[in-house]
């Protein structure tokens, strides 16, 4: 059966109305949406679907799944979902394929186009909000520089600081486009994969890392290095190079990613990595901690041991 560009959009549509009577409301990130997540049921939305790759997964508990059905539990909202999936578009085929050779033959990840760098002499207003914004936030001037840092004052990422992150071979491979008005959208990625080592020029693998949840939080402990809401599975490029490199990582992530956290501690654990944890004390995440702890608390961390692992586990409930 084959649709035309109307009939798939009317297709999309229909699925994309069964998954919000299911999950409820929700807010866009580039092709993806981000619904709450009903395992976990985390405060905020962190369950990514993907309605074009019939995908979904859940950034704090890792709840994932290649068939989107399975988070649709009304019976009547399921058989509709059924009889949607299960109509073959055959005319779509050659469109893979041509997909396919478009990614072969696609540029490198370009910065946005009205990116301005905030090194500029003479910013505009919107310039110089952003800069303030950072600023607000801690960030040094120097460290502005050393980054990279920019904004956008037109397009998609208008009004949004940009940052950017460079592989070892100090080629452009992420960036961060964080908001500094009041978008609910806080974070927009580019159009592109976050397996990335981000700022990879920038880290010592000669000497112990410490693997933290944002580039923000990042800044706060020297061979820092951001996992991106990701759970640092076993076949990322930032795991597989930890593995190959480095010896002994400081983990310390937000108070809420204690699940994700002790997968990470696992996976590392398993791969013969030396961990050790940085309590983050009365402090929700990172960013709430005074530089002037910073220090102790690095001197305090503890080393986590296979038993400490399992102990931990259990008294997170499993």
């Amino acid at each position: 059966m084959g649709y035309s560009e109307s009939g798939l959009q009317s297709l999309y549509s229909e699925k994309l109305s069964i998954i919000k009577q299911s999950l409820g409301s929700y807010y866009e990130s580039n092709d993806e949406m981000l619904f709450y997540c009903p395992k976990c049921k985390h405060h905020k939305r962190k369950l990514s679907v993907n309605i074009n790759k019939n995908a979904f997964k859940c950034w704090i508990c890792d709840y994932r799944g290649n068939n989107l059905g399975t988070l649709i539990k009304d019976r009547e909202l399921r058989s509709r979902w059924n009889s949607l999936v299960n109509q073959i578009d055959i005319t779509r085929f050659d469109d893979l394929f041509k997909e396919k050779d478009r990614y072969v033959l696609e540029k490198s990840l370009e910065l946005p186009e009205h990116f301005t760098s905030l090194s500029s002499a003479n910013l505009s207003s919107i310039g110089k909000k952003a800069k303030a914004y950072l600023l607000d936030r801690g960030i040094s001037l120097a460290d502005i520089l050393l980054y990279k840092m920019g904004f956008c004052f037109h397009g998609p990422y208008k009004n949004r600081v940009v940052i950017p992150s460079f592989d070892s071979s100090g080629e452009l491979n992420y960036y961060i486009a964080r908001s500094f008005d009041d978008s609910y959208m806080k974070y927009k990625n580019p159009p592109c994969s976050k397996d990335v080592v981000f700022n990879d020029i920038f880290v010592d693998w000669t000497r112990p890392i410490v693997l933290v949840e944002g580039f923000f939080d990042s800044l706060k402990y020297e061979n820092s290095i951001p996992i991106l809401g990701s759970t640092l599975s076993i076949k990322s490029k930032l795991f597989m190079k930890i593995v190959s490199k480095c010896k002994t990582v400081y983990i310390c992530l937000d108070q809420d990613a204690k699940q994700k956290e002790l997968k990470i501690v696992k996976n590392l654990l398993d791969f013969g990595v030396k961990v050790c944890k940085i309590k983050l004390y009365d402090y929700s995440d990172l960013g709430e901690v005074p530089d002037h702890l910073l220090s102790e608390y690095k001197k305090r961390a503890s080393l986590i041991t296979r038993e400490d692992y399992l102990l931990q586990t259990l008294d997170f409930g499993g």
